[in-house]
C-alpha cells in the first residue's frame, strides 16, 4: 500500500524522495565550504597604520581631491575582493584628477558565486553620495588607492551646525581644512627647510 503524503508525519519523507528542503540545505552546506576554502586561503590580515601628519598625507599623494562618491563596483581579483569607488571631483588640489576619480580599495562585498563580503579592518567604507577629502597615491599600474588606508579619506559630516570635518581631534569648517591642505601642499614644494 502507497502512503501519500498526507499520512506523513512532520519530519517524514516517502521513500525514494529527498526530504523538502534538502536541496538548499546542500547549497548551503556548499556555499559554506566555499567560504571556508576562500578564507583560510587568503593570507592573514592585520591592520596597523602609522599616524601619519597632513604634510606627510599630502607629500605621498599623487592626486588630493574632495569629492562625492559616484559609484562603488567590488569583484573578485584573484582570491581577493576589492572595491572600485568612482568619484565626481569637487575641487582639486594636486594632480590631474578633472572632473571624474576612480581609485581602488581592498575589501568589498560580493554576490557571485555566494554573497561573501571581506572587510578590511579600518578600511573607510564607501557609500554614494558620501562626500570629503580623498588623498591617492599610485598603486598597481594605471590604479590609484588611498594614502595610509583611512589616513587619506576625510569624509565631510553634517550636523545641526553645518558642515565639518574631523581630523586628528579637532573639528574644522571645510573650507579651513582646505586652507591647512593648501599650506601642506605649499610646504611641500618648498622643500625641507635648511639646517643652521
Amino acid at each position: 500500500m502507497t502512503r501519500s503524503s498526507r499520512d506523513l508525519q512532520p519530519g517524514q519523507a516517502l521513500r525514494g524522495f529527498p526530504r523538502p528542503g534538502r536541496s538548499s540545505t546542500l547549497k548551503r552546506s556548499a556555499a559554506i565550504i566555499f567560504i571556508l576554502i576562500t578564507l583560510t586561503s587568503l593570507p592573514a590580515l592585520a591592520t596597523l597604520v602609522r599616524q601619519m601628519s597632513l604634510e606627510e598625507i599630502a607629500g605621498a599623494s599623487s592626486d588630493v581631491v574632495r569629492g562625492r562618491v559616484e559609484s562603488t563596483r567590488s569583484f573578485w581579483e584573484g582570491k581577493q575582493i576589492w572595491t572600485e569607488v568612482t568619484l565626481t571631483v569637487g575641487r582639486s588640489y594636486k594632480g590631474n584628477a578633472a572632473g571624474r576619480v576612480t581609485f581602488l580599495q581592498l575589501g568589498g562585498q560580493v554576490s557571485t558565486p555566494v554573497p561573501l563580503e571581506m572587510a578590511v579592518p579600518g578600511a573607510p567604507v564607501h557609500r554614494v553620495g558620501d562626500e570629503g577629502f580623498y588623498f591617492l597615491e599610485p598603486g598597481s599600474p594605471g590604479r590609484r588607492i588611498i594614502v595610509g588606508l583611512f589616513r587619506g579619506h576625510v569624509p565631510l559630516r553634517r550636523d545641526a551646525g553645518g558642515e565639518f570635518i574631523q581630523f586628528d581631534g579637532r573639528r574644522l569648517l571645510p573650507h579651513q581644512f582646505e586652507d591647512e591642505i593648501r599650506r601642506a601642499l605649499a610646504a611641500q614644494e618648498r622643500g625641507p627647510a635648511p639646517v643652521q
